[in-house]
């Protein structure tokens, strides 16, 4: 009896033991089920029963790989909106916003990509590239010749040899290097008080094929400025010092409102007065009869002679030169006269991305106000 009571005690103290344990492994399945519950994407109302059954009641919980921290909480980030495919507006519709560029104002008027504008200094007739001038291109029932004087950095005979033109009733054309015209804006105004037309051989006089862009635009829209602003004349006509150019002038020519780029049919190689040269191969000095016969034994009808201010026997070869030219049936006229007066079309200017109106502005050597005016902006 003894022993059986033993086992039946031993029997009940298992019984206990096995309950208490399947009701540990029941209370840890249901904590660990009720934990996955609430941070994953269980059903909601089973996630509720869960959190109410072990007392989370209505908290939150935060989102896996967050932390819940009671200071500085961080509001979400936005997640940037994107623009529907094809949803791109047309490349002539974006507009571009003016830069603040010295010179420009913010009180600008917007200008948008593909837009055309009218550039005020449109003398060029819309040309896209200035045209070489050896001789006069207009058709006349008498001979006619131009005489052309460059100046460059000598200024002492400018009085004597206006002097003669005026003795001889013949009007010439000027070219002038524009620090020339700043230099002596005395001399530069009284050549176009006489009559004579005024021209543009560069701001510095350099070798215009061996610069860059803006170094070519910077040379004609400054010289252009002087000029204008010391003798009041806005010069179309232009030659290039040493007679060298390349397409890249002649474009940047037509952009600044220079239709034409003013060559020569006879160089009489004045400025080397009182030297000896290879010419066509034979030593020869240079005087004051050399210098007519080359331009008397070479004229031609529309014929253009380049001659310079500066040079020593210029002012005494003048009178004979006058004189031959004229026995020879020639009309002594400028340039100009012998060429279709600058084009009436209209030059205009697409804008690009990236330009402003000061930058435009800028590129044709017109200020912004005119570019506003012109186009009614």
């Amino acid at each position: 009896m003894t022993g059986s009571l033993e086992k039946r005690v031993k029997r009940k103290k298992f019984k206990k033991s096995l309950t208490v344990i399947i009701i540990f492994i029941i209370c840890l399945g249901a904590f660990t089920a009720g934990y996955i519950a609430t941070t994953t994407g269980f059903d909601q109302k089973a996630v509720e029963a869960f959190r109410l059954w072990f007392g989370q009641g209505e908290n939150t919980v935060a989102p896996p790989g967050e932390e819940e921290t009671e200071e500085d909480p961080q509001e979400p980030e936005e997640t940037p909106v994107a623009e529907p495919p094809g949803e791109e507006p047309p490349e002539e519709e974006l507009e571009e916003e003016p830069e603040p560029d010295p010179g420009s104002n913010s009180g600008d008027p917007v200008i948008y990509v593909g837009q055309v504008l009218i550039i005020p200094s449109a003398e060029g007739g819309g040309q896209t590239a200035a045209q070489v001038i050896h001789s006069g291109t207009l058709s006349s029932s008498t001979k006619k010749i131009a005489l052309t004087f460059d100046s460059g950095w000598l200024f002492e005979q400018t009085i004597p040899l206006l002097n003669v033109l005026d003795q001889y009733n013949v009007t010439a054309t000027f070219f002038p290097r524009a620090l020339w015209v700043k230099d002596h804006p005395d001399l530069a105004r009284e050549i176009v008080k006489r009559g004579h037309s005024m021209g543009n051989h560069s701001l510095t006089h350099p070798h215009m094929k061996e610069l860059s862009a803006q170094q070519m635009r910077h040379e004609m829209q400054e010289s252009t400025r002087i000029i204008q602003e010391v003798t009041g004349v806005r010069p179309f006509l232009f030659r290039p010092p040493y007679g060298e150019y390349n397409q890249l002038l002649l474009e940047i020519l037509a952009e600044n409102g220079y239709p034409y780029s003013i060559m020569w049919t006879v160089d009489t190689l004045d400025w080397a007065a009182g030297t000896t040269m290879n010419v066509g191969g034979t030593p020869t000095y240079i005087d004051v009869d050399f210098i007519v016969n080359r331009v008397l034994n070479n004229a031609s009808d529309r014929g253009i002679i380049l001659m310079h201010i500066g040079g020593a026997d210029t002012v005494q070869a003048l009178p004979r030169i006058i004189e031959g030219l004229r026995g020879k049936g020639y009309q002594l006229v400028t340039v100009d006269e012998m060429l279709p007066p600058p084009g009436t079309g209209t030059l205009t200017h697409t804008v690009k991305s990236g330009e402003t109106l000061f930058s435009i502005a800028q590129r044709y050597g017109v200020s912004v106000q005119q570019i506003i005016e012109k186009n009614n902006l």
